[in-house]
């Protein structure tokens, strides 16, 4: 109690507003997706053994048993906690060490020149009235909370809160299954939160934030969630972890390109930095378009196996069906976002998309 207090008192350094906007609530979709994915895929895997397989018991698990629908949602919400949880956690470290580091104070006092530039087109010179009613959001950036004048250690105290939680969501569910070599898994994605730009050589400042999105937010997310939950993977679960990781991939390039001059004058050498905003923008385009043609073939394939498929309901015909549209559509027009510059928007759009192919997977999944 006494720690959990010293953490209260630490966090009141915050607003509440400030704390809501330093977890960055509209990116968490990130985190929920692949867990929605890896869970459909292990309830899929599950299916096919509730007839064949004894049922297991509830401190032991893998592909030899079938697990009931009340430990399968337990563990389920566990995964759903660990991801959501660490990417809260490595939200406000990546806050922290940037404000520390002074990155973001590069971002802030682009934000204020970028402010008196567009009042200044917008009203005419010496116009200065209309200035304090533009919002930091239409500056295509989100709040900075150590470079808006937030205590460092309040920010670092709800990074550690939430990765404290995060870690007792994996204990919880290491202690359900048996697996202890979670254990390793769950440290190693600590550790790739806080070193992100965290520690004396960030690997986010060397071109390798984008690798780690694409990693951690697809195989071992999604992945992981269907080992913890079903005891083994299948050849679907690893092709929409690929898939999901690419959006993951397409979120941080998005928001990288939105830096790109900042991060520069920090010397934080992102992907963006070293191929220019013209091949970025490209990149993330195409990264798009390899996810609408991957949940189409998806779809090819379960419509032309169709009439054999077992499984196959007007239920999950409809979400596979209503998943892929919206795939197809949200990848279309966020594509034209990210080449007008609406690097906020864009973000947004991704992240939807991210729980459309969930959705769609979900259905996918379930009629094979």
């Amino acid at each position: 109690m006494g720690a959990l207090g010293g953490a209260g008192e630490t966090m009141r350094g915050m607003q509440l507003s400030q704390l809501i906007s330093g977890a960055r609530p509209r990116t968490l979709a990130l985190g929920v997706a692949p867990v929605w994915i890896g869970a459909a895929g292990a309830w899929a895997l599950m299916r096919g053994r509730a007839h064949t397989l004894p049922q297991c018991a509830w401190a032991a698990g893998g592909a030899h048993c079938a697990s009931s629908p009340a430990r399968m949602t337990t563990l389920m919400l566990l995964c759903l906690g660990v991801a959501v949880f660490l990417q809260i956690a490595a939200n406000f470290a990546n806050d922290y060490s940037d404000g520390i580091r002074g990155t973001d104070a590069h971002r802030a006092a682009a934000a204020v020149a970028n402010r008196v530039e567009y009042v200044t087109r917008a009203t005419g010179p010496g116009v200065v009235e209309r200035e304090e009613t533009l919002d930091y959001e239409e500056l295509h950036a989100p709040t900075r909370l150590v470079a808006s004048g937030v205590p460092p250690r309040a920010v670092l105290t709800a990074a550690l809160v939430n990765a404290a939680l995060a870690c007792a969501c994996g204990l919880a569910a290491v202690v359900i299954t048996g697996y202890w070599w979670l254990l390793a898994v769950g440290a190693l994605c600590v550790l790739a939160g806080w070193f992100y730009v965290g520690g004396a050589h960030p690997y986010g400042y060397r071109g390798w934030g984008e690798v780690a999105a694409f990693v951690f937010f697809g195989p071992v997310a999604t992945l992981g969630t269907t080992v913890t939950m079903a005891g083994a993977v299948d050849w679907p679960a690893v092709c929409a972890s690929v898939v999901i990781g690419l959006v993951a991939l397409a979120v941080l390039s998005v928001n990288n390109l939105r830096d790109i001059r900042t991060d520069t004058q920090a010397g934080k050498r992102t992907w963006a930095v070293r191929l220019g905003a013209r091949a970025t923008t490209v990149c993330i385009i195409v990264v798009i378009a390899l996810v609408m043609l991957a949940v189409l073939a998806a779809g090819v394939y379960v419509g032309v196996h169709g009439s054999t498929l077992a499984h196959l309901t007007a239920g999950w015909g409809f979400c596979a069906v209503l998943g892929m549209v919206c795939v197809l559509l949200t990848g279309y027009f966020t594509c034209f976002e990210v080449a007008r510059g609406e690097y906020m928007r864009a973000m947004w759009s991704l992240s939807l998309l991210a729980l459309w192919l969930a959705l769609a997977f979900t259905g996918f999944v379930m009629v094979l």
